[in-house]
């Protein structure tokens, strides 16, 4: 499955804020070029790895983000409208697990894990800075209600070794993609546009910028440093969102309320 096509679908979604038959969501990709066979095959794939929910009879069968995506979603999002302003006390959590045997629910564990900033550092324990407080501590009781074992929180011993932790979370890897992504939001053609292709261009750049927040760990500004390309690209996404999404939103009121007019 082309990881494009997926996020094109879930960037509907995403947009839309609401389920979706298959033909709404058919005709709101046609515009980035998926065709109408390739959508409802993702879309079947889809629910069949549980990414996605269908419920309703077979003519009027609606589409939406299971519980798990709808968190991830809302994890992007997060990033994405963060503005804390909370200071770090320097102090990391150590989340040791009993990983599950089985391969895919262990895939699934680790990639939660690795998506909220946990960094593997030993078989089972898992790093991150305690920071915002009170959303990495209620992350750590989430993975310790879901498997066995404990977490503690506290300082290292030694002086922070921050080249370590830069190269840990792959931050200048991090920090070139957001400047260059930020660059092209800022040049796209696309600002000036409406209607479809103003709809195109939000899911387009909407998914390049869902996914790369996706590896944002959610560190400290101290732990960044002078690497400002995540906090460039929040900025040229909202200035950019501004601009289009008023543009854009027209259109998928037309799609949508095509479909309940036929209801």
């Amino acid at each position: 499955m082309k990881e494009s096509t997926r996020t094109h679908l879930f960037g509907v979604f995403m947009l839309a804020g609401r389920p979706l038959t298959a033909a709404q969501v058919v005709r709101l990709v046609a515009p980035l070029g998926v065709s109408a066979t390739n959508a409802k095959s993702h879309l079947t794939r889809l629910v069949a790895e549980g990414a996605l929910e269908r419920r309703g009879p077979v003519r009027a069968r609606l589409y939406a983000p299971s519980r798990n995506q709808s968190e991830l979603v809302a994890g992007i999002r997060s990033r994405l409208e963060e503005r804390t302003s909370e200071t770090w006390d320097g102090t990391w959590l150590a989340l040791t697990l009993r990983l599950p045997p089985e391969r895919r629910p262990r895939e699934r564990l680790t990639a939660s894990l690795w998506f909220d900033g946990f960094r593997p550092w030993a078989p089972g324990t898992f790093l991150r800075p305690a920071w915002p407080e009170r959303w990495a501590l209620d992350r750590a009781r989430h993975y310790l209600a879901h498997a066995p074992g404990f977490s503690m929180r506290g300082s290292f011993v030694e002086s922070l070794n921050l080249r370590r932790v830069a190269a840990l979370y792959e931050l200048a890897a991090l920090d070139r993609q957001a400047r260059a992504l930020a660059g092209r939001i800022g040049r796209d053609e696309a600002l000036h546009a409406t209607g479809e292709r103003a709809f195109a261009a939000r899911l387009e750049i909407g998914g390049l910028v869902a996914r790369l927040a996706g590896h944002d760990p959610r560190l400290p500004p101290e732990l960044w440093g002078r690497r400002r390309g995540m906090r460039d690209l929040v900025r040229a996404y909202d200035r950019f969102e501004a601009r289009l999404a008023p543009r854009a939103r027209g259109y998928l009121e037309e799609v949508v309320a095509a479909r309940d007019q036929a209801g």
